[in-house]
């Protein structure tokens, strides 16, 4: 029994804002990953799932990586969807409002793209931590919901109906199954990183393709409210199905000589020996292995390395979305994506509304579009894989000129257009679209690469998912921007020609100050690691700013922890 005398001391309990600030720094830190041997032994085979705390396996077929590109391909032809609905505005705005030009249907889409970056960036560590199959999953569930509510609020004609279970619920299943896949294949292809990231996210484009052609035919075999329940369901069996066959891979899994994070795997002598686990080594992990004090960890960049992955492998989470580097990916990314979002939400009303094409022949262009939005985010990533065997540079400086290209092919066409417009140049219009669309679908198809090169591989699902927050951004506040500020000139009189031109010339500005600052975004490790912030350009450094003093307690860029 306790001392009456003896008074107890009670730990003082935490404030509100405290609880929530230490959820938030739990959430956003993903742990090591922990596999049972369970685990290991059902993923060896394709067909496994986990049920009920056990893993349910039909030991038939030996899983291979090489499926995970047809899965993940799948996986983003089915949400590639999205970027379909331009050819339903008019459907949609007829049946609510009996106005085919009432351009109300246009917000949800906007509305989606809004919470499909915000999901990504909110469940990106959830998915580090339970897996892309768990991921999809739940993508997928959210998506059918989503579905059957726009068909019930279609029925009834009701337009917030419609953005809350398309906008809502679709928006954010889609970003679900949009990251999952990618972050999968960044892991298991570090020798095609390139590659994978091109061809998981192609899918997408090439999703856009079928499902503007077939939007409308649906339409007419069933109605506008019941397109949504026939697509939610086939969307969402073919998800659950693709769910099956992703996954993480195992610790000691290594592949031409690279393990996940693209470090060099050399196995020691006695690694004969059955059980033991290969020793993984770069050069720059040999020198901290030489100098491991932690007052000698400036050793660990060496000037004279090319290879940056042991360094990138200690960033935190935390560490990774504040250096930066990342804000200025962050910012250079919103304006790579800006223009050609807003023209993929309403192409075909475009080619309808400015150059007096029917609905099927803008159904066709935005269709064609689609094929090269999935050729950029193939093409891009494979040439940067290219740069990189063939010039034997920097991984992520390839990425880098790649978003180069883009930017500057962007800023172009952007500046011809209000000529085209004005001019009715139907043709020139069309092939510029083109050429737009690839330079954005390319920067999609690299950075998912680019940010496993800058950040590692256990960071790049919170990180990819945190970056689309700048798409939702430009699908949210410059695509409403553009729609109200183009409505509200056809209402003040002005022609449709010159209210697009007035809104182009803004986001031409918008681009051009944005595409500036992929230039500050740093490759070189040795001017990344250093304390500070200092930039290189052709092997002499020209800008130097000092780190500010801090406690002695402080948070080192690199930990030994990871």
């Amino acid at each position: 029994m306790a001392d009456p005398s003896v008074q107890q001391v009670t730990p003082p309990a935490k404030s509100c804002g405290k609880k929530v600030q230490a959820r938030l720094i739990k959430h956003w830190t993903v742990p090591d990953k922990h596999r049972s041997e369970e685990q290991d032994a059902a993923e060896e085979y394709l067909l496994t799932v986990y049920l009920f705390k056990r893993y349910m396996t039909l030991p038939w077929i030996k899983f291979n990586r090489w499926y995970l590109f047809f899965a993940s391909f799948l996986v983003q032809f089915c949400i590639g969807s999205l970027y379909s609905w331009s050819v339903l505005n008019a459907p949609i705005d007829t049946l609510i409002y009996d106005d085919k030009t009432k351009g109300m249907a246009v917000n949800a889409f906007y509305i989606a793209v809004g919470v499909f970056g915000t999901s990504t960036a909110i469940m990106g560590p959830w998915i580090e931590r339970n897996g892309p199959r768990a991921g999809v999953l739940l993508g997928a569930t959210s998506f059918l919901i989503g579905c059957i509510i726009a068909c019930i609020s279609l029925h009834a004609k009701s337009i917030v109906g419609l953005y809350f279970g398309y906008g809502l619920f679709c928006g954010f299943g889609s970003g679900l199954c949009y990251i999952s896949p990618v972050s999968a294949l960044q892991k298991w292809f570090p020798d095609y990183r390139g590659a994978a990231a091109g061809f998981a996210v192609g899918g997408y484009g090439a999703g856009s393709v079928v499902w503007g052609k077939a939007y409308l035919p649906i339409i007419r075999a069933t109605s506008v409210p019941n397109m949504f329940l026939v697509i939610g369901c086939v969307m969402t069996f073919t998800l659950y199905c693709c769910a099956v066959c992703l996954r993480n891979p195992h610790h000691e899994f290594h592949v031409a000589g690279l393990n996940m994070h693209g470090e060099v795997v050399r196995e020691a002598e006695e690694s004969f020996q059955r059980g033991e686990k290969l020793s993984v080594m770069s050069a720059h992990e040999y020198e901290s292995i030489m100098t491991p004090n932690a007052k000698e960890m400036d050793a660990l960049v060496d000037p004279n390395a090319n290879n940056s992955n042991s360094q990138v492998k200690k960033l935190t989470l935390v560490q990774a979305i504040t250096s930066p580097d990342f804000i200025f990916l962050y910012i250079m990314f919103f304006g790579n994506q800006l223009y050609g979002l807003i023209v993929l939400s309403k192409l075909s009303t475009m080619c309808t509304t400015l150059f007096g094409k029917t609905a099927d022949q803008g159904a066709d262009i935005v269709s064609i579009d689609g094929a090269f939005n999935c050729c950029g985010r193939l093409i891009f990533p494979l040439i940067s894989d290219f740069i990189v065997r063939k010039f034997n540079v920097e991984h992520a400086f390839a990425r880098k000129c790649m978003f180069y290209y883009a930017l500057c092919s962007q800023i172009v066409i952007i500046a011809v257009f209000p000529t085209l417009i004005r001019n009715e140049s139907y043709t020139a219009f069309v092939i510029l679209v083109f050429l737009l669309t690839a330079s954005y679908g390319g920067g999609f198809g690299t950075i998912p690469c680019f940010l496993t090169d800058m950040f590692g591989a256990f960071n790049i699902g919170a990180m990819h998912g945190f970056i689309l927050t700048a798409w939702s951004l430009g699908g949210v506040a410059g695509g409403l921007t553009f729609n109200a500020t183009y409505n509200s000139a056809i209402k003040s009189g002005t022609t449709p020609d010159d209210a697009y031109v007035n809104s182009i010339y803004k986001i031409l500005t918008v681009v051009c100050v944005t595409g500036i600052f992929i230039f500050l975004v740093r490759t070189n490790p040795v001017d990344r690691f250093a304390k500070g912030y200092h930039y290189s350009l052709f092997g002499k450094r020209v800008i130097s700013i000092k780190p500010k003093e801090s406690s002695d307690n402080k948070d080192d860029l690199l930990q030994s922890e990871a």
